[in-house]
C-alpha cells in the first residue's frame, strides 16, 4: 500500500499494492494535465475512471499515483526531458488503480504553454495500445528496468517525428 497526498486538499489517498490482476479497458481517450512539479490539475471522466478516483481527490494528486512499479523510472524522465525541449514523446505505460490491478496505454507527452512561451506543465494523452505489441513492450521494460536512468531508451519510445 502507498499513500499520496493531495497538495490542493491536504488528504491522503491510498493505493493498493499492484495485482497481478487487469482491468478492462474500453479504449475511450484518457486525458490528464499536470503542472511542472507533477501535481494533476486535470483529469478526464476516462481516466478517473479507470484509476477509480473521484475529480476532488484526483486533482491535487502527484501523477506518480498511476506509476506502476514494473514501468522504468528512466521512461519517464525521457518522456519529460523530451517534453522540456517543447516536443512530444510517445511510448507505452502501464499504470496502476487505486486497488492494484493495471492496465497498458499508448501515451503522448506534450508541453504545455504559457503566453510568453515558457512550458507551464503537460498534456498527457492515453489511449488503447495494440495487444500484440505490448507483449513485446513488456519484454523491454523488464530489460530496461534494471538499468541506469540515462540508458533508457527504446525502439517503442521516444520523440514522436512527424517526418
Amino acid at each position: 500500500m502507498e499513500i499520496f497526498t493531495n497538495i490542493k486538499t491536504g488528504k491522503t489517498v491510498m493505493r493498493d499494492a499492484p495485482q497481478e490482476s487487469k482491468v478492462a479497458y474500453d479504449g475511450k481517450m484518457m486525458i490528464v494535465e499536470i503542472d511542472n512539479e507533477g501535481i494533476i490539475t486535470y483529469a478526464n471522466r476516462t481516466l478517473r475512471d479507470m484509476l477509480d478516483y473521484d475529480k476532488e481527490e484526483i486533482v491535487g494528486l502527484p501523477y506518480a499515483v498511476s506509476f506502476h512499479p514494473d514501468m522504468p523510472e528512466g521512461l519517464y524522465k525521457q518522456a519529460f526531458d523530451v517534453a522540456n525541449e517543447g516536443k512530444i514523446w510517445s511510448g507505452y505505460e502501464k499504470s496502476i488503480t487505486r486497488n492494484g490491478q493495471y492496465f497498458w496505454t499508448a501515451v503522448c507527452v506534450q508541453p504545455k504553454y504559457e503566453m510568453d512561451k515558457s512550458i507551464n506543465g503537460y498534456i498527457i494523452r492515453k489511449k488503447l495500445p495494440e495487444e500484440d505489441v505490448i507483449k513485446e513492450v513488456q519484454k523491454e521494460y523488464s530489460r530496461l528496468a534494471t538499468l541506469d536512468l540515462a540508458e533508457c531508451s527504446s525502439e517503442f519510445c521516444g520523440e514522436l517525428n512527424f517526418h
